[in-house]
């Protein structure tokens, strides 16, 4: 029977416990990121969370980096108390407990089980605790989805962007070339976890060079969103077929990733 190759592609270490628990089971793991996040250079004057309402951050890089910039110029920095941060997922939020300077009380985020870990589901938690700021910080990378931003503006809101990292497409080595091209030789045989839409593209461009499109859309795919997935369908429709163009959704917990791979992978190996 053959085995399954699992393509996990979010940046460097940013995996957990996903590639041990799928080996355990006996898949093949290539950890091949379509992205490297690449951090900025820290400007003179950091905004201070004590300027706003609302500290927003995109990711949990974005939330790793701005408290270490905080850091670096107040080694005994607190957070203020009457400024909430929020994440745009619940595992994001994480980051936040972890760096035990935040109360918990002040730390937001969309509920754990829930389907949607996005803006509009942050927005959600927000109205539901009345929550309307007059000035929010939004904490990202160069680049990225900007719904959050224009929704606060429009409700009256002084929204200020600040990027901390920035994206850019991953150079695969001369080895992970040949293990994407040798798993692709049995594409129903491969499942790709792709977690942004600017990774789609960029990993659509890392095949596109090997030469191996035709293959790749015969793959199976698992997305973090919905909004990824159409991502994929624009990339994979010119000459694929329906099944490669229906990715299947999962929350981007460890466990939700594991189970829906390994239901994913469980059609391929039938006989």
């Amino acid at each position: 029977m053959p085995v399954t190759h699992v393509f996990l592609t979010r940046p460097v270490g940013r995996n957990g416990e996903v590639p041990g628990r799928l080996q355990q089971v006996g898949m093949v793991v290539h950890e091949l990121p379509a992205l490297e996040l690449r951090p900025l250079p820290r400007p003179a004057s950091v905004p201070q969370p004590a300027g706003y309402d609302l500290v927003v951050f995109v990711s949990r890089y974005a939330a790793q980096r701005y408290l270490a910039w905080l850091r670096e110029q107040n080694a005994r920095f607190t957070w203020p108390p009457h400024t909430l941060a929020a994440t745009v997922g619940a595992t994001s939020a994480q980051v936040l407990h972890d760096a035990g300077i935040i109360p918990h009380s002040s730390i937001v985020h969309p509920p754990h089980d829930a389907q949607e870990q996005d803006s509009e589901a942050l927005l959600a938690v927000l109205q539901a605790r009345a929550m309307v700021p007059r000035r929010v910080l939004i904490v990202r990378g160069t680049q990225g989805r900007n719904w959050l931003s224009q929704t606060l503006a429009a409700k009256g809101a002084q929204v200020d962007l600040l990027p901390v990292y920035e994206r850019v497409a991953t150079r695969w080595t001369p080895k992970q070339d040949k293990a994407i091209a040798f798993a692709l030789q049995t594409p129903q045989h491969c499942v790709f976890l792709l977690t942004s839409s600017e990774g789609v593209q960029a990993l659509a461009a890392g095949v596109r060079r090997l030469g191996l499109m035709a293959a790749w859309s015969q793959a199976r795919f698992v997305v973090l969103h919905e909004r990824i997935g159409a991502t994929l369908q624009s990339v994979l429709a010119p000459g694929s077929g329906e099944d490669a163009r229906q990715p299947s959704l999962c929350r981007p917990d460890d466990d939700s990733i594991v189970q829906v791979i390994q239901a994913v992978a469980k059609p391929a190996a039938k006989p």
